[in-house]
């Protein structure tokens, strides 16, 4: 695997905002202002960001998760703007530790697996709100522990979350950074995800799901990790990216992310 070819091909392929994420998250610089002020100024009153990315519409618990990660790997996690963002989320945090879309956004034409009020919707979002929440603020947070125990309640006998595949891998690394208090909850996700083989995976939810566990702090021992980084590394193409389960337009999002988890656990 040559990492230069697969950082040429975001150079080439990539948005100006996915240039500057693999150069923070690969050799730690710091993006132009330029760069993520079209991102930031996004940003409603409210501190979430707007429905389809697009200045003006309602804030959206989806579209905050996706700025934070944005955020995240522009190194701005710490900032003013995340701040607001996660200010947001607490403040849509339900009374039962979850989260939902407000019944307006119903006003946008909702992608299917946004639906407010639907509960894979409801699991999805609640899962990586509580993920950053753990990350930026630590696993002992209110907030947190409120949302892994609305979470804990919806795992199955299997270990899958219900809902969407990815709301396992999401928990999982929510309630990896809880330990040891969730590990029969832990174990049950992480054996439920080996289930799974990995020839039905795309190569962005191998890294997608490396990323958060390995973020809950899971290492790379582990069989599922292990098996998982030798699977990406054969799914590199031969112009240096991976494929992503959106199609190919996403194609350098999908190698920013396979090249984020295979730094992480020192695989570049």
């Amino acid at each position: 695997m040559d990492i230069h070819q697969s950082v040429a091909y975001i150079e080439d392929n990539g948005t100006e905002l996915e240039i500057a994420r693999i150069r923070y998250l690969l050799y730690g610089q710091k993006p132009d202002a330029e760069v993520v002020q079209p991102l930031l100024k996004l940003q409603n009153g409210d501190g979430g960001f707007p429905f389809d990315r697009v200045q003006g519409n309602l804030s959206t618990v989806d579209a905050t998760l996706y700025a934070l990660w944005w955020m995240d790997e522009l190194g701005l996690l710490t900032s003013p703007p995340a701040d607001r963002a996660l200010d947001y989320l607490l403040a849509a945090q339900r009374e039962d530790g979850g989260w939902d879309e407000d019944a307006s956004a119903a006003q946008y034409d909702l992608p299917p697996w946004i639906q407010p009020g639907d509960l894979p919707t409801r699991l999805y979002l609640s899962a990586y709100a509580a993920y950053w929440i753990g990350v930026r603020y630590g696993s002992m947070h209110p907030a947190f522990r409120k949302a892994l125990e609305f979470l804990r309640g919806h795992q199955k006998d299997t270990g899958y979350f219900r809902g969407y595949l990815h709301t396992t891998w999401i928990a999982a690394g929510a309630f990896l950074m809880a330990q040891p208090q969730y590990r029969e909850v832990v174990e049950k996700s992480l054996q439920a995800l080996m289930n799974k083989p990995l020839e039905d995976w795309e190569a962005s939810q191998i890294a997608w799901a490396l990323d958060c566990l390995g973020r809950g702090g899971l290492d790379e021992s582990h069989p599922f990790v292990e098996k998982s980084l030798t699977e990406l590394i054969e799914r590199n193409r031969p112009d240096g990216s991976w494929s992503s389960e959106d199609g190919e337009g996403f194609a350098a999002g999908a190698t920013i992310a396979a090249l984020k988890v295979l730094r992480r656990f020192r695989r570049l």
